[in-house]
Parts: structure tokens; C-alpha cells; sequence
């Protein structure tokens, strides 16, 4: 951070921490209109200029890190870094590799990626070094030595055809300073760009601080790139198969609507420049992962050719998206800035991922990509998610997020995603605030609250923040909403809820069939083997168990393409012998299969609304009432 001359806080204003503004204080003063006409012209920057970790908005005191990452041969899968720490007049400095990365909440320890360790002093004389703990290496030096660190990373997302480079599995950290600018340079194959989130100036790429300077990924090599301009901000959709075959103007389009929708809620675009990262592989299916200027998400090379796979190629852009400010900046307390040695724990996470969801969906529904009864069936279809998660009884929204750090061996029976659950959680929620306040307030609002009431301050919300926005945007008590819905582990009343838009779930049977209850996989050799055994299931009574290889029924041959017409081959109450491998031993149970009838849930739409119900859900949906 340079030194400006002056405090900015000596006129009760923001210093921002890339930025200095001079002023000559001996004409300030001979003329003093001129200090009040600057700062009344630097006053509206500076307001606008909110930080995103007020924690970290203190002086770097000098302090300096810079990086230089060098590719030198792809397919060695290594990044060679230097690291340049200058201004720290201490005997010593420690480096630390994060252990995980924030919103993908599982301990990763990436500095075991870390070799060839060394360190030296400005001189390039070499400095000792001891490593500390796994992931923090202590350099010995006199007080007045600057330190260039330089490590190896090994990485299997660095080939000859592209860098797919993350943040906090690349780049250490100075202890103890994390709040003050970091930069850095890359070297890169000749025809290689790079493309990320942070701002480039000269050679260089820029963050404030380090939690800002590790959650922008960056793709480097020859891409497909799509771009487009919208609420005065950049916007560049940068695809790692330069031969994908889509419709861009399509996507162009479709992507600028979700983004359009977004900012309605809100108001404007929290930046100038915003780039989507697009990782294309052969298989099908999308994931995401949120940034603060950016996100990575996986996308199959031929999800663009069906409706059903493009149409969830845009739901995972909307909800990355809408992550722009939902837990980028609107977030609790834990998350940012980091501690990246240790787990962090929040009760919030379904706000953070669940409500997320639901404004995935609906930006898509406000966009005009799904049309109302296809995004009502997607709503539908989630609901009956969350029905059939035999641990919707044995863990609510709050225990789910406390503990998404850790995951059971029994997980498919005993969890909820809080992901899931959290995403219709939330739309309940939006109904009841919207139908308590004549829909005058919604959802909308809290999320504006929070934005305007913490996240423009540099901070997180507490614990209990989130029904504190909640019940001061509605003015009424939502803690009989909180205790069933989101801290209780009962059955969600969806009617109690829905009915206020003129809505209603129904249960609907499927036709009866045979059913055993288990749910299997193809193991080696194109065999069987039981991947879960549902409770109370005919499956369950047989003492089949997770792990069973299926190896013949009734005395003939099982496969993985076979079983199915097998089993469907016998009659519901059947007794049936399967000869199973159990480990190293072989048994046999008995299987008696039983008849089932399948419960699906949907959601249906009144077809006499009252002018009320109808008014809150085209409100809820964004659709303008003819006059």
C-alpha cells in the first residue's frame, strides 16, 4: 500500500486500499473551498466504495507480497511460484497453504500439492526454514530482509491444454497478513491468455487483500469466449473447448436475462467486470463453485444440445449467480474473512446454498426461461426430493449445516441437504412474508436488508440475523416459522403455505409395482452390488446390506443389465433365493418382494383463485397484471 501523504480519515472518509488521492494541505488551507470541493467531488466514489472484509480494511503498514507463477511444462502437471514478501521487520515470517477452500466445505489440505520448498533473502542468499505444521512452513531471517519464497504445486488440472487454476490450493498466505494486497504475474505458454476476476493493471493481477485475492480462479489458455455488456458491467463466458458446438446468441442472451434478473432484486451490479468460467468435460451434468467477481462451473459437452440438460446448465448459472451477493457478500459472520487452517461452522449454510437454490430457479421463472407451470413442476420436483430423504426426520436445516464438514457413512438415510430443503424452506418463506404484508414486502426485501445492513459494511450476520431481517422487514414474529421449518426435524405443512398463492400439493400414486428396496450399481465384471438398502424395505427384512455383491437369482446368473427383467420376472410375495457375496463369503437370503406404490409430489394451481392469491403469486413471479 502506498503512502498518500495524508490520512483519509483525517476528513472522516474511507481510505480505499488500492487507490490514494493528493491534495497540497498548504493550499488547503490559503484556499479552503478547494479541500471542500474535494471532498465533495470524492465523497460519492468513496461511499460507493464498499469493503468486502471491513475486518481486513486496516494499513499494510508497508507490507507487500507479490507472486510469480511460472508454467514451464504442462504435462508435468507444476506450477513453479515465487513469492516476493517485502516490509515485514520481524526475525522471522510463516507461510501457510489453506486447507480448504470457502464454499466447497471440506478440509482438502492442499499443501500436501507443495514440494520443493525453499526460501532466500533479497539478496538470494538462502534463509532456513523448518515446516511448523502440515500446512505452515516458519523462514528464519534477519529483521530487515525482505523473503522470496519459491515452491512447486502439483496439480492434475494443469495440462497441455489449459491451466484450470484455484486459488487456495495454489497460493500461500503470510501469517498475519492476510488484509494487505496481494499480486500476481504468470508466465504462461506462448498463445495462452488469462482469464479471471481480478483487476489486471500493467502485468499484474490486484486484490485488496488475500481472502480477495484467492477466490478468483483463472483459466490460462486458448478458449472459447462469449461476451456481452449489461448494467454498465463486462461480462465474459469463457468456455475451455474452443470447438463447442452451441447457439451463442442463445446463451448469450439467456445468461444476460439471469443476470438482468438478478440485479432487479437489488438494484445494480456490484462491479465492472464479471467472468463465468465454464470447465467443459466428455459426461454430462453441471456443478458450481461461487467467487466473488467470478465462478467455475462444469458443464458437458453436449448439454446444449437437449432442452432438459441446457435448461440445467442455465439453473447452475443462476444460482451461481445469485451467489454473487448471496454468501459472497450477504453472509454469516463465519464465512469471511477465512480462517483457512480449521473447519468453520455456521447454522446458516441453508441460507447461504438453500436460499440460493430458490432464487436460482425463480431468477429463471422472472427471466421468462421456464415458463410458470414448468417452473412450478421444478419446484414440484423438489419437494418430492425432499419427501423421500429418509433423514428429513433425523436432522433439520440447522443441524445440517452445522455438520456439512462432516459426512456419515449412513448418509443417504440420516441427512438433508440443506441445499434442497433450504431451497423450499425459503420459498415457504417468501409466500408467508408476502401474504402477512398484503405483498407489500417478500423475500426480495430481507435479502435487501441484509445486503444494506451488513454486507455494504464489510461484515457477516450473526447466528440470529437472518429472522432478524426477516421479522423487521415483515414487522411480525417469524420464530414459530424458525422452530418448525428450519430448527425442527417435523414434516413441512406445504398447504398452510401454498394456499395463499392459490396453490396446493398433491400426492399422487404411481401404479403399483413389484419392489424390493434397494438401490444398486454396476460393480467390476458388469456385477451387482447394493449400494443402499431403504428401511422398512422387503430388502431390509432379507438382511441384504450396503456392499452385497448380487450373484445369481433363484439359481440363474445375475447381472448389472439383467437384474431389473429378473426381478420383475417374479411375482409380488414371492419368496426368492439370492446368492450373494457378502466380502469373502458367500450366503444366500431370501427376498420376498412386495407390492409399492409410489408417491409423487406436485404442486397444483387452483383453478379459481381469489384476486388476492392470484395478485401474490404474479407478484412472487414477476408477472406484470393486465390492466
Amino acid at each position: 500500500m502506498r503512502n498518500c501523504g495524508f490520512r483519509i480519515a483525517d476528513f472522516g472518509l474511507r481510505r480505499h486500499a488500492d487507490s490514494c488521492w493528493f491534495l497540497n494541505p498548504k493550499s488547503a488551507i490559503r484556499n479552503p473551498q478547494s479541500l471542500l470541493l474535494v471532498v465533495l467531488v470524492l465523497l460519492p466514489a468513496l461511499l460507493q466504495a464498499q469493503p468486502i472484509y471491513a475486518e481486513n480494511q486496516i494499513s499494510a503498514r508497508g507490507v507487500d507480497i507479490e507472486y510469480i507463477v511460472t508454467i514451464r511444462n504442462p504435462v508435468s502437471h507444476l506450477y513453479e511460484l515465487e513469492m516476493s514478501i517485502k516490509g515485514i521487520r520481524e526475525t522471522a515470517v510463516s507461510v501457510s497453504m489453506p486447507a480448504w477452500s470457502p464454499g466447497a466445505y471440506t478440509i482438502r489440505d492442499y499443501a500436501k500439492n507443495v514440494q520443493d520448498f525453499r526460501a532466500a533473502n533479497g539478496r538470494g542468499q538462502p534463509l532456513r526454514w523448518e515446516q511448523t505444521d502440515k500446512q505452515t512452513w516458519r523462514v528464519a531471517k534477519p529483521a530487515n530482509d525482505d523473503v522470496t519464497v519459491r515452491y512447486q504445486v502439483f496439480s492434475t488440472l494443469l495440462t497441455d491444454q489449459m491451466a484450470d487454476l484455484d486459488g487456495p490450493s495454489t497460493f500461500m498466505y503470510v501469517l498475519g497478513q492476510k488484509h494487505v494486497p496481494y499480486t500476481v504475474k504468470y508466465k504462461v505458454p506462448g498463445g495462452w491468455k488469462v482469464y479471471t476476476g481480478l483487476e489486471k493493471r500493467g502485468d499484474r493481477y490486484h486484490a485488496a487483500d488475500y481472502d480477495i485475492f484467492i477466490d478468483a480462479p483463472a483459466f490460462i489458455g486458448e478458449f472459447k469466449i462469449l461476451e456481452f455488456e449489461t448494467g454498465g458491467a463486462s461480462h465474459h463466458l469463457v468456455f475451455s473447448k474452443p470447438d463447442l458446438s452451441m447457439s451463442a446468441p442463445q446463451v448469450e442472451t439467456d445468461v444476460k436475462d439471469i443476470v438482468d434478473a438478478a440485479a432487479s432484486i437489488f438494484g445494480k451490479l456490484p462491479y465492472k467486470d464479471y467472468t463465468f468460467l465454464f470447465k467443459v468435460q466428455p459426461q454430462t451434468g453441471t456443478s458450481g463453485l461461487e467467487h466473488l467477481n467470478s465462478t467455475r462451473i462444469t458443464v458437458g459437452e453436449n448439454d446444449f444440445v437437449s432442452q432438459a440438460t441446457y435448461r440445467q446448465f442455465l439453473s447452475t448459472v443462476a444460482h451461481e449467480f445469485f451467489h454473487l451477493w448471496n454468501a459472497k457478500r450477504i453472509r454469516p459472520k463465519a464465512l469471511g474473512p477465512f480462517d483457512y487452517a480449521h473447519e468453520v461452522y455456521t447454522r446458516l449454510l441453508w441460507v447461504s446454498e438453500g436460499i440460493t437454490s430458490y432464487y436460482g430457479d425463480l431468477l429463471l421463472a422472472r427471466a421468462g426461461i421456464y415458463m410458470p407451470p414448468e417452473y412450478l413442476n421444478k419446484l414440484g420436483i423438489e419437494i418430492d426430493g425432499v419427501q423421500h430423504a429418509p433423514g428429513r426426520r433425523l436432522m433439520s436445516l440447522e443441524e445440517a449445516s452445522w455438520n456439512t464438514w462432516l459426512r456419515s457413512d449412513n448418509a443417504d438415510s440420516n441427512t438433508i441437504s440443506y441445499y434442497t430443503k433450504g431451497e423450499i424452506v425459503g420459498f415457504l418463506l417468501d409466500l408467508e412474508i408476502r401474504a402477512r404484508t398484503k405483498n407489500q414486502k417478500s423475500l426480495d426485501d430481507v435479502m435487501r436488508y441484509l445486503l444494506e445492513n451488513y454486507a455494504n459494511k464489510g461484515v457477516g450476520f450473526p447466528e440470529d440475523g437472518f429472522l432478524g431481517a426477516v421479522e423487521s422487514v415483515a414487522g411480525s414474529d417469524f420464530h414459530e416459522f424458525y422452530q418448525i421449518n428450519i430448527q425442527g426435524r417435523q414434516e413441512l405443512d406445504y398447504n398452510r403455505y401454498l394456499q395463499q398463492a392459490g396453490l396446493s400439493i398433491e400426492v399422487v400414486r404411481q401404479p403399483a409395482s413389484i419392489y424390493a428396496g434397494l438401490e444398486f450399481d454396476r460393480a467390476d465384471g458388469n456385477q451387482v452390488r447394493v449400494r443402499r438398502v431403504l428401511p422398512n424395505s422387503p430388502a431390509e427384512r432379507a438382511r441384504l446390506d450396503a456392499g452385497d455383491i448380487l450373484v445369481a437369482m433363484a439359481g440363474e446368473r445375475l447381472t448389472f443389465d439383467n437384474f431389473r427383467n429378473r426381478l420383475h420376472a417374479h411375482t409380488i410375495g414371492e419368496t426368492i433365493k439370492l446368492t450373494v457375496m457378502r466380502g469373502e463369503r458367500m450366503v444366500t437370503v431370501n427376498l420376498v418382494p412386495a407390492e409399492f406404490q409410489e408417491e409423487r409430489w406436485q404442486i397444483n394451481e387452483n383453478s379459481r383463485p381469489t384476486p388476492a392469491q392470484l395478485q401474490l403469486k404474479n407478484s412472487w413471479l414477476g408477472i406484470k397484471e393486465s390492466k
